[in-house]
């Protein structure tokens, strides 16, 4: 841990802190928490993945002629689901925030030996062992325990300090005794290694999205202009193919900003990126010249190398 959990800390004048928590600093220290968690990590990515996925699989069955067969109920079932699963932080806040409305105003001094908070019904001392690090956002300081599941968690908002400076102190304290999340995530850490293969997963699997969702924009592209092709694509109508064009570009973006974020395995992550394209290009070359077949009953090569489509 950082050096100073030495015991010969300097005393200095505590931080006094003076606030009554809101219902948006308990939902920015619940999502601070479960970012630092892999758990929580975990239940983001797969979030993201679930509408990404929904979407695609929404903007294919639009697509496809077989509308009487589109699984409308289950999607929105996923939506429904994931919107749920956002609003969590905001629903515990708010019962959090009911739990904190009936202390009042929390009054609290941070030194080295630890947290004293006191209220109109109560007050509690916290050393520091009981946390391991702390997160920062940009409106507040966030204490977790050292368990595991960092089930525990101290909220400190800036305001709640008389100025700039008191805010100084405080990261100093803060610094002093626990590890800021940051510097765990430093290159050559095991948790920087994790994070740098769920990046370089992501951002491989984004490309590949993004590729699906360029050639169906494509084919509605072709389709519109050639109604003889694609004939199973009857409902990619240029709404839809701009659609599909634009998530694929942010898709395509997104894997970008994922391994501009790494800090370890990027030359790895852009190897396998290239191997990507050029397996996606190998692929289109091999099946570019059948793609006017596109849901026809039967495809034939010609002694010529040409593909002719039958329909029965």
């Amino acid at each position: 841990m950082t050096e100073g959990r030495e015991t010969g800390a300097v005393a200095e004048r505590p931080v006094e802190l003076a606030y009554r928590p809101t219902v948006g600093e308990l939902a920015s220290a619940l999502r601070a928490r479960a970012r630092s968690t892999g758990a929580g990590r975990f239940q983001r990515g797969l979030l993201v993945w679930t509408v990404a996925v929904t979407i695609v699989g929404a903007l294919l069955s639009s697509a496809g002629s077989g509308h009487r067969d589109t699984p409308w109920l289950l999607y929105a079932g996923v939506a429904v689901f994931v919107a749920f699963m956002a609003a969590v932080p905001w629903l515990q806040a708010r019962r959090l925030h009911r739990l904190a409305e009936r202390q009042g105003d929390i009054c609290g001094a941070v030194d080295d030996t630890g947290i004293r908070l006191t209220t109109a019904h109560s007050s509690a001392s916290r050393d520091w062992h009981l946390y391991s690090r702390y997160v920062e956002t940009p409106e507040l300081f966030v204490l977790l325990t050292a368990d595991k599941s960092t089930v525990g968690f101290v909220v400190l908002p800036k305001r709640a300090v008389a100025d700039r400076e008191e805010v100084d102190r405080l990261r100093a304290v803060l610094d002093r005794r626990l590890m800021r999340v940051d510097a765990g995530e430093a290159p050559g850490t095991p948790r920087s290694r994790g994070r740098a293969v769920g990046r370089g997963v992501g951002s491989v699997g984004l490309l590949l999205l993004g590729l699906l969702l360029f050639f169906f924009a494509f084919a509605a592209v072709h389709q519109a202009a050639h109604p003889d092709r694609f004939p199973g694509l009857h409902n990619n109508t240029a709404p839809m193919s701009a659609v599909m064009l634009g998530l694929g570009a942010l898709a395509v973006a997104g894997a970008w900003w994922l391994v501009r974020r790494m800090t370890a395995m990027r030359a790895v992550t852009a190897a396998l990126a290239v191997l990507v394209l050029l397996a996606g290009g190998a692929a289109l070359y091999r099946v570019g010249p059948m793609l006017h077949c596109w849901g026809s009953d039967r495809i034939a090569r010609e002694p010529d190398g040409a593909y002719v489509c039958y329909d029965f």
